[in-house]
């Protein structure tokens, strides 16, 4: 069931394809929680416009950057694998 995130983390991985309107990316997330310095893995699927003439609200990623997400809706994944898919939207 998707529900609210709130948190910070590193971009280790992004890769970019276009579709009919779209590029798409993918990125792979981290984040440390601080009460027992484990990390959490989050997969991150992202749409932007082709036409830059059309509103987008998420940045663009890249690998290195540390982002601040809030308000972002993610699911469990499905893989088993304690990895958190998140997915965002224009």
């Amino acid at each position: 069931m998707p529900t609210q995130l709130l948190t910070i983390m590193y971009i280790s991985e992004y890769k970019e394809k276009i579709l009919t309107g779209f590029f798409v990316g993918t990125a792979i997330g981290h984040t440390r929680f601080e009460e027992n310095d484990s990390i959490q893995t989050f997969s991150i699927i992202v749409f932007y416009p082709i036409d830059e003439l059309k509103p987008c609200y998420v940045p663009r990623l890249k690998e290195g950057q540390v982002l601040s997400i809030a308000n972002s809706k993610f699911a469990k994944s499905t893989n088993h694998n304690g990895e958190i898919d998140v997915k965002y939207y224009l």
